[in-house]
């Protein structure tokens, strides 16, 4: 039997397969722009908000409780009697740090896209959720102290609840090396933002050496600089999202 191919047909097929061949990519989703766009703002404001109230609570609130070798009883009266000040601190303090919620966002979107396994994208959205419970946690924590002193426990109490916020925040460093370094390995993958990228390297053993205020209050320095190191470096890296969604 002799087949007899049809020009046209044969044409028309071959046509219609050099049309498709072209894998041209997707037009962006303007409604998904929009929300990644959206997220990447939230880091902008963790950032920003967060370097705030930390000088905010340094100028505003953190006098009121006296000077560190002040005895405790005595400290522990100042910060009682200027607890609406610290309540207030507090408050602004935990809707500050929450902020980063909002950010993994756009974390898990770019992580994703670098690799395509989700491994990347799972420690930082795990890491991520930790950060923003772990630290703004201690506020609620010294509300707690607040109200038990004042409805009569020991003010001297008071004093030492003043260490929950940096023993929170040397935890939360620990986890912050998962974090940092989930997006660093991002950023290479991707091969963009080589600086944010050598930026997020130098965090990672900073962060390990401040959690060691766990363990003597002689590293608290480190701590603090590798935090302020850490919101600096987290708005920096949503500026840079935003600026390419």
């Amino acid at each position: 039997m002799t087949t007899v191919l049809h020009p046209e047909a044969h044409g028309a097929a071959a046509g219609g397969d050099a049309d498709r061949l072209p894998s041209e990519p997707p037009a962006p989703d303007p409604g998904e722009s929009m929300v990644s766009r959206l997220s990447a703002r939230f880091g902008v404001a963790f950032a920003v908000s967060q370097l705030t109230v930390m000088v905010a609570m340094a100028v505003f609130v953190l006098p009121h409780g006296g000077a560190p070798d002040d005895p405790a009883l005595e400290r522990g009266r100042h910060v009682l009697d200027a607890a609406t000040a610290y309540r207030i601190g507090n408050y602004v303090f935990m809707a500050a740090g929450v902020l980063l919620l909002g950010f993994l966002g756009v974390v898990h979107q770019r992580l994703r896209r670098a690799d395509a396994s989700g491994v990347l994208s799972a420690v930082a959205l795990g890491s991520g959720a930790l950060l923003a419970l772990i630290w703004p946690f201690a506020g609620a924590l010294h509300d707690v102290a607040l109200e038990a002193a004042s409805a009569g426990a020991d003010v001297r109490t008071l004093a030492g609840w003043d260490s929950v916020a940096p023993f929170s925040l040397a935890f939360s460093a620990l986890v912050r090396l998962f974090f940092v370094g989930a997006i660093v390995i991002g950023l290479r993958l991707s091969g963009t933002a080589p600086r944010l990228q050598r930026l997020g390297l130098a965090l990672l053993p900073l962060s390990l050496v401040g959690s060691a205020t766990l363990l003597s209050d002689a590293f608290f320095p480190v701590l603090a600089v590798s935090t302020l190191g850490h919101e600096l470096w987290v708005g920096a890296v949503a500026w840079h999202w935003l600026r390419r969604s």
